[in-house]
């Protein structure tokens, strides 16, 4: 792959969010589109959703970019299947969108987790990295609202800012608990975050 992305936010601009998803699981080993597709379902559940029609058009995608490649895999009185796995430049990328935090609040709730569960999986030190840079934008996006809610002269705006301030302070105080969780949990235990 020719690009190389220097923030956390050159990648989102090119690539559809489906794909990380895709290559966190190709991370854990190869599989064919159906085994992604039921990977998916059984690691993330209703988190993120996606069509066997859809993960093959996403794999062509990715294929062509150059961060994963297949194997034509020959079957007895079946036809050839494709077993796609991640390439290097696959693992550099997916690494860098599951260690950096979401800048939007309503990301929180499919693409945060997903990059969670995957940081999980890599190690408790990467997941409390992530959940830690996750409470300083959130932090800074709360400082940032209340400055906007507190120079707005326009009454529902206010408001607005109100409900924003208080999903954030939510957010934030999962966050913790999450983290809280991180560091108590005995070792080879997988708990679910909450």
């Amino acid at each position: 792959m020719n690009n190389q992305y220097s923030s956390a936010s050159d990648y989102r601009k090119e690539r559809n969010p489906a794909d990380f998803p895709l290559l966190g699981v190709l991370s854990l080993g190869p599989a064919h589109g159906y085994d992604l597709c039921a990977e998916l379902r059984e690691r993330l559940g209703e988190i993120w959703i996606l069509r066997t029609s859809h993960i093959y058009a996403l794999l062509t995608g990715l294929e062509k970019d150059g961060l994963v490649s297949h194997e034509r895999i020959d079957q007895e009185n079946r036809p050839a299947k494709k077993v796609f796995r991640i390439t290097p430049e696959g693992r550099k990328l997916f690494w860098t969108w599951m260690t950096s935090p979401v800048s939007n609040v309503r990301d929180i709730r499919m693409e945060f987790f997903a990059k969670l569960y995957f940081a999980r999986l890599e190690s408790r030190e990467v997941a409390a990295k992530l959940i830690d840079d996750q409470l300083k934008v959130c932090r800074k996006t709360a400082k940032r609202m209340m400055a906007r809610k507190e120079s707005s002269n326009v009454e529902v705006e206010r408001v607005v800012f109100e409900y924003r301030l208080a999903m954030l302070k939510t957010t934030a105080a999962w966050l913790r608990r999450a983290r809280a969780a991180l560091a108590i949990e005995p070792k080879g235990e997988n708990r679910q975050f909450g």
